[in-house]
């Protein structure tokens, strides 16, 4: 070994929540990590901070703190909840409740439908049957809306009869429009809203599979997983930084401006290779490697590796998908409502958060009789890739005509490009990348990396550094943390589950063998075609 390469236990690589999670879990067993994070400025991947938003206004500069967009954690997520428990101090702010708000040209129909479907007294997976008895949906019902009821029910069965995730089914080329067959506009719009918002794209890039897997874990199996709680400022001051000062605290160390270029085994070490902003070109040796990054990042690593590259080159890595947020000032305050909600219909913009109601980084501006609203756009690349203005101007035309009395009080306008690091979900497979590798001493973890939970987002996230870092402390002889698991369903969709998945079971060979009958109809027609 050169004596001027350093030798660490373990190297992890990105410093998201994944890869934080894993580091703090690993120091606090006494095995300190490295943390390599290719940003130059900023730590937390999509929890990361940003450049400030600063404006003059009446003779006095104003600065806000800027981020990702990422606001709140979703009621079940346990294990992060456990991680802020453990090491940090967060205060969250549970939501009282969310408002769901369809524009249909000059059209506005508001609906407080999230508190609405966690407290109804419809079981799941039928909660949200609630939503057709507010007064505000039955004024854009119609008597036609009836024919979605057994589409619906279709539909609801289907996302109880299997997960995704834990079965390892994703179904490539079935895409969310197959969802909601049989559904009319009302009902249809309103889960597509849901659609973009739970897996943060837009429609054309949501897979069936992936669409059922988000349901079943945020919303349909329980009524109490859709209950956000807020964090109370900008993430990267409550969550990312405190993050990083405990694992520096505990032994660990964190390295910005390092991007891992390949990764080379060496008798019982691994030589990650990085693009150091401020040395050049340089290389760690460790024990073992925890890739948290994303599958874009993934996918250049260990595919440019040699030593790697035979087996990743046969793997799926999903893609990334860009997405942005827009934020408006005004000198006057909306109506009374709720925090934050989503859009529907003709919005171009897919939710919006009242900064002012929660952040207290923002409550200075409010308490000036101020407002500021920010919206998540999680449009097609070509939509996003237009001017700021542009953008600017079509999430105003929203707010404008779903809050008119904000018309003509617009203070100030910035918009926030992320990099196409997001993931376009793809439920993982046997050839995905999972938290055990196939190469010793390398493990994984993201929202994307296969593993035995059906979490996902920032839960899955966690739950991936948990096991990644256990992974390691089962090496070493340390004891492992808990992972928490999900809660199970509630009664009446456990039940339907558990009879919808017996009936697979019977008809499991009637509908394989529909299927070779279709293949064998259709390589027939292949082989005629080709004579012809």
């Amino acid at each position: 070994m050169p004596p001027n390469e350093d030798v660490f236990p373990v190297v992890v690589v990105g410093s998201g929540l994944a890869g934080l999670s894993a580091a703090i879990h690993l120091a606090a067993r006494d095995v300190p990590p490295l943390l390599l994070e290719a940003d130059s400025e900023w730590a937390g991947g999509r929890l990361c901070g940003g450049p400030p938003d600063t404006f003059e206004y009446q003779g006095r500069v104003w600065t806000f703190p800027t981020e990702h967009g990422v606001h709140a954690l979703w009621g079940n997520y346990d294990n992060m909840r456990a991680l802020f428990n453990r090491f940090i101090d967060v205060e969250l702010i549970p939501s009282p409740g969310e408002e769901w708000i369809d524009r249909i040209g000059t059209k506005v129909w508001v609906t407080e439908a999230g508190s609405a479907v966690r407290r109804t007294w419809i079981p799941a997976p039928f909660h949200y049957l609630q939503i057709l008895f507010t007064r505000h949906f039955w004024t854009s019902f119609s008597l036609v809306d009836l024919l979605s009821f057994p589409g619906f029910m279709v539909s609801m069965f289907l996302t109880a009869a299997f997960d995704p995730i834990c079965e390892e089914i994703a179904w490539d080329g079935l895409m969310i429009e197959e969802y909601f067959r049989g559904w009319t506009r009302n009902l249809r719009v309103t889960f597509e809203g849901l659609a973009r918002n739970l897996l943060a794209a837009p429609l054309e890039e949501i897979t069936l599979t992936g669409f059922i897997a988000a349901l079943r874990f945020f919303t349909i199996l329980r009524r109490d997983a859709w209950c956000p709680h807020y964090f109370p400022g900008n993430p990267d001051a409550v969550v990312v930084q405190p993050l990083i000062a405990k694992i520096e605290e505990l032994g660990g160390m964190v390295m910005l401006g390092t991007r891992v270029e390949t990764v080379e085994h060496k008798e019982h070490h691994w030589r990650v290779v990085v693009e150091d902003a401020k040395r050049g070109q340089r290389s760690v040796l460790a024990k073992h490697i925890i890739l948290a990054v994303d599958p874009p990042a993934a996918k250049k690593i260990l595919c440019g590796s040699p030593d790697t590259s035979g087996i990743a080159d046969t793997m799926n890595f999903p893609a990334g998908l860009l997405n942005a947020t827009v934020r408006l000032w005004f000198d006057k305050q909306p109506r009374v409502g709720s925090p934050g909600g989503m859009f529907t219909g003709d919005c171009f913009a897919d939710n919006f958060f009242w900064m002012h109601r929660l952040h207290r980084e923002f409550l200075e501006w409010g308490s000036h009789g101020g407002s500021i609203i920010e919206m998540h756009l999680y449009a097609s690349e070509k939509e996003l890739n237009q001017i700021d203005q542009a953008l600017i101007t079509r999430a105003a035309v929203d707010v404008f005509r779903i809050f008119p009395t904000l018309r003509g009080h617009l203070v100030h306008a910035s918009v926030r490009h992320n990099e196409p690091t997001q993931t376009r979900f793809r439920v993982p497979t046997a050839e995905t990348l999972h938290v055990k590798t196939p190469w010793e001493g390398i493990y994984a973890c993201g929202d994307w990396v296969g593993y035995g939970s059906p979490a996902m987002w920032m839960e899955r996230s966690v739950v991936t550094g948990i096991a990644a870092a256990n992974c390691v402390l089962g090496q070493k002889g340390a004891q492992p943390f808990e992972i928490i698991p999900v809660p199970e369903p509630e009664l009446l969709a456990r039940v339907i589950g558990a009879i919808l998945r017996v009936g697979r079971q019977i008809l499991r060979p009637f509908i394989h063998a529909l299927g070779k009958l279709n293949r064998t109809y259709k390589d027939s027609n292949s082989r005629f075609g080709n004579l012809s």
